[in-house]
């Protein structure tokens, strides 16, 4: 890389590792500040399902945006507006604090701020996830503008690694302690994390304005058309998308409960339950680090169902066991499993798809891969709270884990056959 694409670039991975540390720090406190206030998988699992629905409803627009403007631009405006709406909620929560629950109640509670917090939350978290999903299209569409094609899978694996150090090793974790000094002391670092953030994307240098032959004037719909479009022809993209999709949605089914998983199988408080996020933090950090050893050692396909073997092997061992450092094995192995195939799915489709269509693609790709997210996670939620009719309710909570790690063993058999060496390298040689 050039001076200028080097700095650039570490601009760019530091306003990465404040933002994902916010994330890291409020993907773990609206969790559990939320499973104070209700201990129904169901309501619990909504939550992510609206902070997800964007990626089914959203995505495609977000993909224009990313072709059409400025993505720099993109990437400080979306901060901005998640900073204003996390201070907003600082307000909600600091006005019913006195009605909130401080530690967790295995009995259901009732007070009266209960159903102003839970539509407040809904909200936020479908606002969140619209921001979350047009600023992830403009940064994937934007690291090739800053960095050359032959430094790509290096410079994705470096900031899945910042992701998963800042969001797993260091947000879980701070998130657990800033819990226990007060439920809006987390959202009060977000906000300020953000910040920085923001001033790190500030001082990336360059002209990134989008060229006078990107179409501005024609229809949105017209535009979303012609990535789905190029998509279609693409087999191997089509099977990543697909793959990444059913990954998505049997994982879903485990995150929403996994909080009341923490507190009443494995009975772990705050910090202990964000301690045990250090085993995805291990296991990602390793995958990033190794991705491209392992891409060197064996070929993109056999990295691929390498990675796919790890993520289905995740799934199974939490329904297995009570031991909280058996878990976090689990997490680590999944971890692993999913990091080395973003790696490698995220830098194949970057050296493939051409710059103009880059985001239009990269949504609709993304659509694919994360659009059934919402789904898994109201059925992960729906399956603990209806199976609880006719089983224990420790049964229930374990039995999402059982389910998903099937039905990725299922998927995993298909990969031999579906993601072929002879595919792959036909398709980057058209490119």
């Amino acid at each position: 890389m050039n001076k200028e694409n080097k700095r650039n670039f570490n601009y760019l991975i530091s306003a990465s590792a404040f933002s994902n540390l916010a994330d890291g720090i409020a993907g773990f406190a609206y969790p559990w500040l939320f499973s104070l206030i209700t201990r129904d998988a169901q309501l619990i699992a909504l939550i992510t399902v609206f902070s997800t629905l964007p990626h089914l409803i959203f995505v495609l627009f977000a993909g224009v945006i990313a072709d059409k403007f400025n993505r720099k631009k993109i990437l400080i405006f979306t901060r901005i507006i998640q900073i204003i709406l996390t201070g907003l909620f600082i307000f909600v929560i600091v006005i019913n604090l006195d009605q909130i629950p401080k530690s967790v109640q295995i009995i259901e509670p009732e007070f009266q701020a209960k159903f102003f917090i839970i539509t407040i939350s809904y909200l936020l978290a479908f606002t969140f996830g619209i921001l979350e999903v047009t600023r992830d299209n403009a940064a994937q569409s934007f690291l090739p503008q800053i960095v050359e094609k032959d430094f790509l899978s290096k410079a994705n694996g470096r900031l899945f690694g910042v992701e998963l150090v800042t969001n797993n090793f260091l947000g879980a974790p701070i998130a657990g302690l800033l819990i226990g000094m007060s439920l809006y002391t987390p959202f009060i670092a977000d906000t300020v994390l953000l910040i920085i953030s923001t001033f790190f994307i500030f001082k990336i240098s360059g002209n990134f304005e989008r060229p006078v032959d990107n179409k501005k004037s024609e229809k949105t719909l017209d535009l979303i058309k012609e990535g789905i479009s190029w998509l279609k022809k693409q087999v191997l993209l089509k099977r990543l998308a697909i793959y990444t999709g059913l990954a998505n949605f049997f994982g879903a089914m485990q995150f929403p409960i996994m909080v009341l998983f923490a507190q009443e199988i494995l009975e772990l408080n705050s910090v202990q339950y964000a301690f045990l996020a250090y085993g995805a933090a291990i296991g990602g950090l390793l995958g990033s680090t190794l991705a491209n050893k392992i891409n060197e050692v064996f070929k993109e396909s056999k990295t691929l169902i390498f990675a796919m073997f790890l993520f289905s092997l995740g799934m199974f061992l939490p329904y297995l066991t009570r031991n909280p450092f058996i878990v976090a094995l689990a997490f680590a192995t999944t971890s692993f499993g999913s990091i080395v195939w973003n790696v490698q799915a995220v830098s194949i489709r970057q050296s493939i798809i051409p710059d103009n269509l880059l985001g239009r693609v990269n949504s609709v790709y993304r659509l694919l891969a994360l659009g059934l997210t919402p789904l898994g996670s109201l059925f992960g939620g729906t399956i603990v709270k209806y199976s609880e009719i006719y089983f224990d309710r420790v049964f229930s909570l374990r039995l999402p884990f059982l389910l998903a790690g099937i039905a990725m063993t299922f998927v995993f058999i298909t990969s031999f056959k579906l993601l072929s060496q002879d595919l792959i390298n036909s398709t980057k040689n058209k490119s």
